[in-house]
């Protein structure tokens, strides 16, 4: 596994394993989960308390986008395909949080590979 990437299916079943009846902020998260990725954790604001697993890595999930200023909700249309064909920016597609290993397409002629 890259040095990067992380095993959300593990990260998920320690996360079910906490107490979510009242509800946790990320800094209660981390001290009864330690081993939790910093690329989750920082992804996180600190003040909101959430309600479950499931919570916790759909806001990690959203966060480069409401960190861009364009959230566009939680499955936002993004032309992907069609971006890259024009030569358009990378970052459109999947999250390489959830896509360890995966290759990103740049969108430069020049870089891709026949």
């Amino acid at each position: 596994m890259a040095e990067n990437s992380v095993d959300i299916d593990e990260i998920q079943l320690h996360l079910a394993e906490l107490d979510w009846q009242r509800g946790l902020t990320r800094d209660q998260i981390r001290r009864r989960y330690r081993e939790l990725p910093d690329i989750i954790y920082l992804r996180l604001p600190d003040s909101k308390r959430f309600k479950s697993p499931e919570e916790v890595l759909r806001t990690a999930a959203l966060a480069r986008s409401r960190a861009e200023g364009e959230f566009m909700g939680a499955e936002p249309e993004l032309p992907e395909q069609e971006s890259l064909d024009e030569g358009g920016p990378p970052a459109w597609g999947g999250d390489p949080l959830f896509s360890p290993g995966a290759i990103l397409d740049t969108g430069i002629a020049e870089v891709r590979e026949e």
